[in-house]
């Protein structure tokens, strides 16, 4: 009775080991397809993508710019329309710069 519950036993294991070897090898394929998928899709639309979010951004700022202007009665056909967006750019600048000097702490 031991040899045969030592046989099945042996059955188990390399069923198991079977199996392990099987999904490790699964899973590094996924990972190498995922990696090629990455590189050939993702990457080369990187650039664009940075330059569209930046775009985005900048339009933000200068409608932020824009109503504050408004807000504060220097619109665009104010003589102080210029001015009020020169400061609110440095302002903007400043505090950037500032946070970013905190993060490096």
């Amino acid at each position: 009775m031991n040899s045969q519950g030592s046989g099945s036993s042996q059955r188990a294991i390399t069923l198991v080991r079977v199996i392990y070897d099987e999904v490790n090898l699964a899973l590094w394929a996924l990972a190498v397809a995922l990696l090629c998928y990455v590189v050939i899709f993702i990457l080369p639309k990187m650039p664009e993508a940075r330059m569209r979010a930046e775009t985005l951004r900048a339009e933000q700022i200068n409608a932020e710019n824009e109503w504050y202007c408004r807000r504060w009665h220097m619109g665009p056909a104010t003589e102080m329309h210029e001015q009020c967006i020169i400061d609110l750019q440095q302002l903007r600048t400043s505090v950037e710069n500032r946070i970013a000097e905190e993060s490096d702490i």
